[in-house]
């Protein structure tokens, strides 16, 4: 009696616990569970703008500092983004149309 009383307590024990060890997409996704699981900064930062666009919301976050909006500051940066195409311009997923023909611009 006792040994059957104590598999069916193991077992009944057994199947309360993945109950415990359940997690959602929204946990899953969230920046403090990526950053604990060795994603990137880049890497989470794109997942959480994706996820913004995907709900229609904007990202509180801003991507380009002030200093970059300054004029004298924004030719430099544009000059050597010239020079160096892979030069950060900060437009990585920054809702930049995405066009479907080739375009002057793409040059």
């Amino acid at each position: 009696m006792k040994k059957s009383l104590l598999i069916l307590s193991l077992a009944a024990l057994f199947t309360v616990l993945p109950s415990y060890a359940e997690l959602t997409t929204a946990d899953t996704v969230s920046p403090d569970y990526m950053k604990n699981h060795g994603y990137s900064s880049a890497f989470i930062k794109a997942t959480q703008k994706s996820i913004a666009q995907s709900n229609g919301e904007a990202l509180t976050e801003p991507v380009e500092k002030e200093y970059y909006n300054q004029p004298v500051v924004k030719a430099v940066r544009r000059f050597f983004m010239y020079l160096d195409p892979s030069y950060d311009d900060h437009s990585f997923m920054n809702d930049h149309e995405i066009h479907t023909s080739p375009h002057y611009e793409d040059l």
